[in-house]
């Protein structure tokens, strides 16, 4: 529930500039019933204002989230085979703060799949409902500047991130990552920073050995 801070003010202030970029309502609000994506939803809608293909629009929302594959890849090794829901029903709810509260809790060595089921209702439901509130209000609602969006994302992914950093490794992997997206983000597109900086943090985790606990 404490992410719902972080969620609220993003799904109200997209669901302000969908409208504005010509999305219905109901448009608005599916777009974040099925897809819930975050960031792609912001792309979607710029691309959607511009009357770009739909080609572009896909292959725009597929880049920006396939950090998802490398998220599916580490739940897999500590899911089981078979879950209840079912495999597929838990992948729709994945998203950046789903796997961060759910692969913590493995580590803690309380992790199960209606964790993680339960998480992923509780974000989507608070996605989905403040998305609808800022359909219903539309102009009387600020922008995403007045809302605190900059100033609260980073902070809640960075409340995600602390408490997975138990290991030395893990500092140093989330150095390269950071480091990386601030030096790509001046020369790159949000998108290409992504992908490039969590490939790289990734393949530096694949490296180091896990051995020394952090300080």
């Amino acid at each position: 529930m404490p992410l719902w801070l972080g969620s609220i003010p993003f799904a109200i202030a997209y669901a302000v500039l969908a409208q504005e970029s010509g999305l219905t309502g109901f448009e608005t609000i599916s777009l974040s019933l099925f897809v819930m994506a975050g960031a792609a939803h912001l792309a979607f809608i710029d691309l959607a204002a511009h009357n770009a293909a739909w080609i572009a629009m896909l292959v725009t929302v597929l880049l920006l989230n396939l950090r998802h594959v490398l998220y599916g890849l580490s739940l897999n090794e500590v899911l089981p085979a078979r879950t209840k829901p079912p495999r597929p029903v838990l992948a729709h709810f994945l998203t950046d703060e789903n796997y961060g509260l759910t692969i913590k809790d493995y580590l803690d060595g309380h992790g199960s799949p209606g964790f993680m089921f339960g998480s992923g209702v509780s974000l989507l439901g608070c996605f989905v409902a403040a998305t609808v509130v800022g359909v219903a209000l539309g102009n009387y609602m600020p922008g995403s500047e007045r809302l605190g969006l900059d100033f609260v994302f980073p902070l809640t992914f960075l409340a995600l991130l602390l408490p997975l950093i138990r290991l030395r490794r893990d500092l140093l992997v989330a150095a390269v990552a950071g480091g990386s997206a601030i030096v790509l983000s001046r020369i790159t597109s949000g998108g290409v920073t992504i992908l490039v900086a969590t490939v790289l943090a990734a393949g530096a985790g694949a490296l180091l050995p896990a051995r020394e606990p952090a300080t």
